[in-house]
């Protein structure tokens, strides 16, 4: 049984979990990936190392668990925003989800610690960030969110694209990555 199958199995299983990935997190962008080891983690989540091992094979699939984790959360807030809004609210809608994870991501610590961890991860998030926002852009230009004929994979390329850039290269006003995605989005900025 993999480390998400035994996540999913009861809610004690899902909380401890969830503290083994919530240090780990920590430790990721504190240490590094390479430096972080399952003795940090544990200590941090207050759990022994085998305890680890019950849950994530070893170091890569906890990481990669790190990564399903978030994925899933961006989808989970997509969801929950398209829920009941058609056209531009849609769109503004998917905007904001995506401004909102920028803003909330760690500051870019793990660039300066691992640079080709960091870029491994980016360049495998940036297609499924593309792709998700995708098939919310379909859904937009069928419901004429767009003032002009867009392709669809252009517009989420533009909008994944500059809110990533954000992440690697942070704007010291902190508004700018809202505004730009805003802009990549064809939307207005706000007053």
């Amino acid at each position: 049984m993999s480390g998400a199958e035994l996540r999913r199995s009861g809610s004690d299983h899902g909380d401890l979990a969830d503290r083994i990935l919530d240090a780990a997190s920590r430790l990721l962008f504190r240490t590094g990936a390479r430096k972080m080891s399952l003795s940090d983690v544990a200590t941090l989540a207050g759990v022994s190392r085998p305890t680890i091992y019950r849950y994530f094979v070893g170091k890569d699939e906890l990481i990669d668990a790190l990564g399903e984790r978030e994925r899933l959360r961006f989808n989970a807030a997509m969801d929950k925003a398209m829920s009941g809004v058609v056209g531009v609210a849609r769109l503004e809608a998917a905007v904001d989800v995506v401004a909102t994870f920028v803003e909330d991501q760690p500051p870019g610590r793990l660039l300066d610690l691992e640079p080709g961890f960091a870029h491994e991860q980016m360049a495998q998030a940036l297609p499924m960030l593309t792709e998700g926002l995708m098939v919310v852009l379909q859904r937009c230009a069928r419901e004429d969110a767009f003032a002009v004929a867009v392709d669809p994979r252009d517009v989420a390329g533009a909008i994944a694209r500059t809110g990533l850039s954000h992440y690697v290269f942070p704007d010291a006003d902190r508004a700018a990555a809202r505004r730009q995605i805003r802009a990549a989005a064809g939307l207005p900025g706000r007053a």
